[in-house]
């Protein structure tokens, strides 16, 4: 046990006295092969286990009939549309790199001339890699896609659904109850939202619950094989939010609500040592990033923050927000406080929503009414909706004192559709947030077929150009690295060299906005195309390569073109 732990410890030490850059290059290299190791684990010790648990055809049927109505409802319902900016685009650059090169980076400078990345300067990403990892393999076997993220989140949403009645049954036994917590959860307006996106929070959610159903059937037929499958699944889980790693404590506190004996046996310590070890991905790659602000202006966490969020995140379960119906808030209540015979259970699933409902709480940006920060709230549904169907079970069964338990459980799932009809028009919503980044994108994609062969982009975004197979630059490289343009990219790419005019150089930024001013007055230029969404100007140029009166890196008027 002890030379398993002088692993992680010896390289946590390390990881310490390591400058953070060097760290990042470091990770940069060899992550995706951590992360490599790490999945086959899960898959290995997922084929072994999941045949075993205690699950009938007749439910695993209806499990399956709740995570096909889920995906299907997330691709028909909710616009497929990015809601976070440009966080999802880097996400599937990095989902890029990781399927080209085997590099966990994001390029800003590549070329795609071949049907495969070619990175010329890459950059390690602050956010963990797990689910750009999970989207570079569905880039491996159907090809890098813009739309593939969108269809990997549609299908995490039937997964997830699918897992909701598993473990409920597993935890209370009853099938009723089961069946509703997946409905419940496939019909939340945010969770339909949130799978119709390329964002990293429905994949978070998703192996989060994985590794609770790993840690409840260890706890109900203690093999080692279960504990070997509940250590790999957990392990995978931190490495895809910076909050998974409240995955650890969470297992750790089902194994000894559930499973208290377990304490007392060495195996548990081998595996808690193992686990550790597999923890290294998470781990380094959360050190490498542990002086980054976030964004935030002052302490990213704070007392301040609280005295926001508290009242606001409470509300937002509780009716003050059509983004969550207010009848599964109070069914979850009422499964809270009404399962007599799964206490445990109960109070595990409460547990399990105070943490990754208030982790976010004392967080600068962690209201859900801060930006599109309210796909946070998607953390916390899987506990949510558990409590939530045995608590819509519970109901049916006070009603069946006055008409048959059949007629009872049908008027429940009426009213629960009822409650969620009245939140379809916030299902089908685009949203206001972010329609100049939302315009940016649209007019990219529309510019972008304007391009001849061998040319490359200057953009803020060129992973966006990236996953579409077009070649493309960070713009800040004209200026940062002098000659750059002139030297390199012009003798590199025969087709020309082009600058997307976008969000960020309409921005009120000055650091942004110097970026665009400044290529453009240090070169003739041509414009392609336009278009104007509000008051946003979206334009594409072609740069000539003989010189003009001034160099990039000079800003002569602030009105340039």
């Amino acid at each position: 046990m002890l030379g398993l732990l002088a692993v992680p410890a010896g390289l946590g030490f390390l990881a310490l006295r390591l400058p953070p850059d060097v760290l990042r290059e470091m990770l940069r290299r060899w992550e995706f092969w951590l992360l490599e190791a790490l999945f086959a684990c899960v898959a290995v010790t997922t084929l072994v286990e999941a045949k075993r648990l205690p699950i009938t055809r007749r439910l695993a049927l209806w499990a399956a009939v709740v995570g096909a109505a889920a995906t299907l409802l997330t691709a028909s319902v909710a616009p497929r549309t990015n809601r976070i900016f440009y966080d999802e685009q880097i996400y599937q650059g990095v989902a890029q790199n990781l399927t080209d090169l085997h590099l966990a980076q994001m390029c800003n400078d590549g070329t795609l001339e071949s049907g495969r990345l070619q990175c010329w300067q890459g950059e390690f990403n602050k956010e963990p890699n797990g689910y750009p990892y999970l989207l570079s393999l569905v880039y491996r076997i159907a090809g890098v896609r813009a739309d593939a993220a969108f269809y990997f989140n549609n299908l995490v949403a039937g997964l997830t659904a699918f897992l909701v009645v598993v473990l409920s049954q597993l935890l209370f036994a009853d099938t009723r109850g089961a069946v509703l917590s997946g409905l419940v959860l496939a019909l939340l307006p945010m969770q339909l939202w949130w799978t119709n996106t390329a964002s990293a929070e429905p994949s978070a959610a998703l192996m989060t619950a994985a590794a609770l159903i790993a840690a409840v059937h260890f706890a109900r037929v203690r093999t080692t094989s279960a504990l070997a499958w509940t250590v790999a699944v957990t392990a995978f889980a931190t490495t895809l939010r910076p909050e998974s790693v409240l995955a650890l404590p969470l297992v750790a506190v089902a194994v000894l609500l559930l499973a208290p004996g377990e304490l007392r046996r060495r195996r548990i310590w081998w595996a808690a040592a193992a686990g550790a070890s597999l923890c290294l991905p998470t781990v380094l790659h959360l050190m490498s990033v542990r002086h980054e602000t976030w964004g935030a202006p002052a302490a990213r966490f704070g007392w301040q923050y609280v005295k926001t969020n508290l009242p606001l995140n409470s509300w937002f379960y509780l009716g003050h927000d059509e983004r969550f119906p207010v009848l599964i808030a109070l069914a979850a209540f009422l499964g809270l406080v009404g399962s007599r015979h799964a206490r445990l259970e109960a109070l595990l699933l409460g547990m399990y929503f105070l943490s990754f409902w208030g982790v976010f709480v004392p967080f600068y940006a962690g209201s859900y009414y801060y930006g599109a920060d309210v796909r946070f709230s998607l953390l916390s549904h899987v506990p949510l909706v558990l409590l939530a169907g045995m608590g819509l079970t519970r109901a049916a069964d006070v009603l069946s004192r006055w008409c048959s338990r059949r007629t009872a459980l049908a008027a429940v799932v009426v009213a629960t559709l009822v409650q969620f009809s009245w939140s379809l028009p916030v299902s089908r919503s685009v949203g206001e947030e972010a329609w100049a980044a939302r315009a940016d994108v649209t007019y990219a994609k529309r510019f972008s077929q304007l391009l001849p062969p061998h040319s490359v982009v200057l953009t803020h975004n060129p992973s966006l150009f990236h996953v579409w197979g077009i070649s493309a630059a960070q713009m800040s490289l004209g200026l940062t690295v002098p000659g750059y343009v002139r030297e390199q990219l012009f003798n590199r790419y025969a087709g020309g060299v082009y600058l997307q005019w976008g969000f960020w150089c309409n921005v009120d930024d000055p650091v942004q906005t110097t970026f665009c001013r400044s290529m453009l007055n240090g070169f003739q230029s041509e414009q392609i195309a336009s278009a104007r969404e509000r008051s946003y100007q979206y334009r594409l140029y072609r740069l000539v390569r003989s010189e003009s009166p001034e160099r990039p890196g000079l800003v002569s008027q602030p009105g340039a073109k």
